[in-house]
């Protein structure tokens, strides 16, 4: 009897045991499960106060008519029924898509080809990478402005220097078509900072033997680039396909500061978020321009969703 006794206390002892442990561990994964929560917390509280709450006010009040001064009323669809009848709206969508059209696969394309010779072994790379990283770190309002004396109608260095070479200076900011294509140069000019050094780091990342069996199979530079370079760079590629796609759709300061509104290009170079600005903050029609804003992020919410879909039939991931 005394050894059955034993064995049972042996037993529930045991069974303590398992628990003190379990309770440990617990108590363990809780404090670092605190502690990982505690860092985040700070940047937690701003993305709910300063980016899910006003999305979700933005999504109710573009079912109201909502004035300037905060009285509103709930009309249901009516601003979105009210947008397909908007000829002005249209044309923000329509100028929109062709700046991410035209400006987003330029900035791919030049930013990989830079990326890649900023990674070779070539004098005073250090110097170059800072002077195609400093758009990023100018205020946008300061390289508008110079933007803004470059093209200049009366003594901008654009026209100065077609001047010299016997063309004739432009009219760059009231002809529609030309206002167009500086906003599109700006966009290109002040985006490949970023997306050099992210594709910079995708670049250093590849391993360099693969580049020396590739020598020793005799492939060539432009071959290596294409079979090696690129399919290994496409993780990076990825990133800022959509970085710059949802960058483009949100373009505002720079139509804004070198558009002003009345003038002969205003139609021509508007964007959706231009728009919404107008609306909401010069006409005071906030209910609208909450329908306006609701468009847009639909809209980019469907493209990233439709690249994450077919990014598995391009990208390359080192570890597949």
């Amino acid at each position: 009897m005394s050894a059955k006794v034993e064995n049972i206390e042996d037993k529930e002892n045991i069974y303590e045991e398992k628990e003190l442990r379990k309770k440990s561990k617990f108590k363990k994964k809780m404090r670092k499960n605190i502690t990982g929560y505690m860092f985040i917390l700070p940047l937690l509280i701003g993305v709910v106060v300063f980016n899910f709450i006003p999305f979700v006010l933005n999504l109710f009040y573009s079912l109201t008519d909502l004035g300037s001064f905060g009285q509103w009323d709930f009309i249901g669809i009516d601003n979105f029924k009210r947008l397909l009848d908007d000829p002005l709206f249209f044309k923000a969508v329509g100028n929109t898509f062709l700046y991410v059209i035209v400006t987003v696969p330029i900035m791919v394309i030049i930013s990989i080809c830079i990326a890649n010779l900023l990674n070779k072994n070539i004098k005073g790379k250090g110097i170059y990478r800072t002077l195609y990283f400093l758009p990023v770190v100018t205020m946008a309002s300061a390289s508008t402005l110079v933007f803004q004396w470059m093209f200049n109608a009366e003594y901008g260095l654009v026209n100065q220097v077609l001047k010299l070479i016997g063309l004739e200076g432009q009219m760059w900011f009231s002809n529609p078509d030309l206002a167009r294509v500086v906003i599109m140069i700006f966009i290109i000019w002040g985006g490949l900072g970023y997306k050099i050094m992210i594709l910079l780091g995708g670049l250093q990342s590849i391993p360099e033997s693969y580049y020396e069996a590739a020598s020793i199979d005799g492939a060539s530079p432009f071959k290596q680039f294409i079979h090696i370079t690129i399919p290994l760079l496409t993780p990076s590629i990825f990133f800022i396909v959509i970085w710059s796609l949802i960058g483009s759709f949100q373009l505002f300061d720079v139509v804004f500061m070198l558009i002003p509104q009345g003038s002969p290009s205003y139609e021509s170079t508007i964007t959706m978020t231009r728009y919404f600005y107008d609306l909401g903050f010069t006409l005071g029609d906030k209910g609208y321009a909450s329908g306006v804003a609701v468009i847009l992020f639909l809209i980019i919410m469907t493209i990233t969703l439709i690249q994450f879909k077919f990014q598995k039939r391009w990208v390359h991931y080192s570890d597949e």
